[in-house]
């Protein structure tokens, strides 16, 4: 302690001599009253200057000290009642200094106390005070403004800026008239203003607008990366820079930050980095869609002929020809290639955003029936209420095939060089997301039971699932599916029809994406399959059952489908209904009963606008007591002797990987007995590695002697 008295005393002395021998403009202690006894030093004599001259004695203890408590008490608001006393973790940072602006500068950013006096007594930082300090003398660089003194507000006062001839403050503002004229300086900015990251206001709203404009991407909760992809248009998160301006509206639109502040009402907007943060502290596992890979035919085409024109008209430009025309035509359309490509993308996302109103709407509407059935006691209104949710309730649901699944499959172990080429059974898997009861079903069958994936299998399995899962009073039903021929047939059409029929549902809807471009949330449960998939041994298809139970449980069911359950749909239907004329042309079909009482088939181009059209596909010969319901038992593909068999060659190709590569207690009941000769094997009292070799020289020369002699050099 004393090292530092001592220094800080020599520094006053060499501060003090320096001023008055006039090298610096101020010493180091700035009291005024000390000020100007130095200036009255300094004008002295110059015989008389240099005698008992001796450091002035600091003051300002006595001064500080009576502000300890002040300063010490600026404790934040708001804390809550049970918060510990933590005056350091509580202090209002901003109120101090508030204070320190005021009290220990002057107007210039001169300390009006001593630097080690102000840190020891109020427990400030040097840091801390240079910071202020620089901004205090920034202050002093600011454009004024002069104004009466009655129109200085309270808060004002610290920002006035007195006259320099002024020694008493108080003394000349208690002497000013209220029609003076005075100067005032803007108030200085501190660490803690007013940010943009402190909208609380908007936080609500913005995070509603992520949660709209997003979708999950099939991975499990707990995984390493994003659980949540933002809307496929959105490839940014960043506002448009002041030099992006004169970019193209389409282009800014690709901005999350730039088409939230343009859903805002008024003056209102965020910056992008306040967009990161919210979006890193409340929705960490959302992000930026990654770029599509997927093939759609309508997309290359557009693509590959705006290159191909915008190439043909830059060529004949360079070669400089007259043929002014065929540049105008060449420009022209590539021109139209990029608006039908714009236009088609756009019809994609239209039919998604309606995709994803009626996913909500179905759900909110169940999710009201559900809370006014569990009271025991209802009113009569709600009674009225209840009745009338049931009848508008919509059961929609989502469904697809993913890409076939093949077994023995090897994802954990390493996969046997001899397996690659041999043929593997194969597997159909059909998934169905059912959005308004929060479920999902996934359907196996291998290619023994109906072969390749048809219609027979896809109608099979909606009507089982829609049989056994959906409550007896639900009317109305909502099918979304891919462009897929698979999926787009006639036959569900005409199912569609005989269900509507015979007063089992109402009216029933099937809505088709556009080609290329169907993505909806059995994809992403396909995802969540495969994953697992990759990364496990299945080797028979009692694994493959499992694995995928435990993959969508505790939401989903596996089930394992045969020929009973699988119905020859095209031969049943086919005696009742006709075949549905130009069904590539529309993607939208809704059957129910026209005025007449006639189940006629509504169809549009696409779902989300435009007039229906009706066609009645019911044949004018059918028998009017036909029942098709009675019919099912006997156009089973058990019943029809319609089971696909496997060729020999595939036999013969499992036959070997399960002999020789995997246990036997993965062996299929249907498969063949081994057809592998067992040969005995020679015993050996001690293995070395010259028995190995000795043993692979006899297995080429065995090898050698089937093929044939070869001849000999000489």
């Amino acid at each position: 302690m004393a090292d530092s008295i001592s220094y800080r005393s020599k520094r006053k002395e060499h501060s003090v001599n320096r001023f008055l021998a006039g090298e610096a403009r101020h010493p180091y202690v700035l009291r005024r009253d000390i000020f100007t006894g130095l200036k009255e030093q300094a004008s002295r004599p110059s015989s008389t200057q240099n005698k008992n001259i001796s450091p002035p004695k600091c003051a300002c203890e006595e001064t500080l000290v009576k502000f300890v408590g002040i300063f010490t008490n600026m404790i934040r608001a708001g804390l809550k009642a049970n918060q510990p006393p933590n005056i350091t973790a509580n202090r209002n940072i901003n109120q101090q200094n508030k204070w320190l602006l005021e009290n220990v500068f002057d107007s210039y950013g001169n300390y009006t106390f001593c630097c080690s006096c102000i840190q020891n007594i109020l427990g400030v930082s040097s840091r801390r005070l240079r910071r202020l300090r620089k901004i205090k003398q920034k202050q002093a660089d600011i454009s004024t403004i002069l104004v009466r003194k009655d129109q200085v507000s309270k808060d004002q006062t610290c920002n006035i800026v007195p006259p320099a001839n002024v020694t008493n403050i108080i003394d000349w503002w208690a002497n000013l008239g209220d029609d003076s004229i005075i100067e005032l300086r803007s108030t200085p900015k501190l660490h803690q203003g007013r940010g943009n990251n402190r909208k609380e206001w908007l936080l609500k709203q913005f995070l509603d607008f992520i949660d709209n404009n997003s979708q999950p991407n099939g991975r499990k909760v707990g995984s390493h990366g994003p659980l949540h992809f933002l809307d496929p248009k959105f490839t940014r998160i960043s506002a448009p820079y002041a030099s992006e301006e004169k970019k193209p509206e389409k282009w800014k639109s690709h901005s999350l930050v730039y088409e939230y502040n343009r859903s805002l009402e008024g003056n209102e907007s965020i910056s992008s980095g306040t967009a990161k943060k919210w979006l890193k502290t409340y929705r960490p596992k959302h992000a930026v869609c990654p770029q599509k890979t997927d093939y759609c035919e309508m997309c290359v085409e557009c693509q590959e002929q705006t290159r191909r024109h915008e190439t043909i008209a830059m060529r004949l430009r360079q070669e400089g020809n007259d043929g002014e025309s065929e540049i105008r035509e060449s420009e022209a359309l590539a021109e139209s290639y990029r608006m039908l490509l714009d236009e088609h993308k756009l019809d994609a996302t239209n039919e998604l955003i309606h995709y994803r109103q009626q996913v909500n709407a179905s759900y909110s509407i169940y999710s009201e029936i559900t809370v006014l059935q569990k009271k025991k006691v209802k009113s009569k209104a709600e009674e009225v209420k209840l009745q009338e949710l049931i009848g508008n309730a919509v059961f929609t649901i989502s469904l697809d095939y993913q890409q076939s699944k093949l077994t023995p499959h090897w994802g954990y172990s390493a996969q046997p060089s001899e397996t690659y080429y041999l043929r593997k059974l194969s597997h159909n898997i059909f998934g169905i997301v059912d959005h308004t009861l929060s479920q999902n079903a996934i359907y196996i069958s291998d290619e023994r039971v109906a072969g390749s994936k048809n219609a027979d299998m896809t109608i099979s399995l909606i009507d089982h699932y829609i049989r056994h899962n959906l409550p007896p009073w639900a009317r109305h039903l909502c099918l979304f599916m891919d462009n897929g021929a698979t999926n787009k047939s006639q036959f569900i059409i005409q199912w569609a029809i005989e269900l509507v029929n015979r007063a089992d549902y109402d009216s029933i809807r099937i809505c088709f994406f556009v080609p290329g471009h169907g993505k909806n949330d059995v994809d992403r449960l396909f995802s969540r399959i495969s994953q697992i998939f990759d990364q496990s041994d299945v080797f028979d298809s009692n694994q493959l059952e499992t694995l995928i139970q435990n993959t969508i449980a505790p939401t989903g069911t596996c089930f394992s489908t045969n020929n009973q359950h699988i119905v020859n749909w095209k031969n049943l239907l086919g005696m009742k209904y006709s075949p549905f004329k130009g069904i590539k042309s529309y993607r939208d079909f809704l059957i129910k009963r026209n005025v007449d009482g006639e189940v006629v088939v509504n169809h549009k181009e696409c779902c989300y606008i435009g007039q229906y059209i009706q066609t009645s596909l019911l044949r004018s010969n059918v028998d009017s007591k036909l029942d098709l319901n009675k019919e099912i038992l006997k156009y089973t593909y058990r019943k029809r002797g319609l089971s696909q068999e496997l060729s020999q060659d595939k036999i013969n190709d499992l036959v070997k990987m399960y002999d020789k590569f995997i246990s036997p207690v993965f062996r299929p009941e249907w498969l063949p007995v081994s057809l592998r000769n067992e040969t005995a094997c020679s015993s050996a009292s001690t293995p070395s590695s010259d028995l190995a070799r000795k043993h692979r020289t006899a297995l080429k020369k065995g090898k050698k002697k089937k093929t044939g002699p070869k001849s000999e050099r000489t």
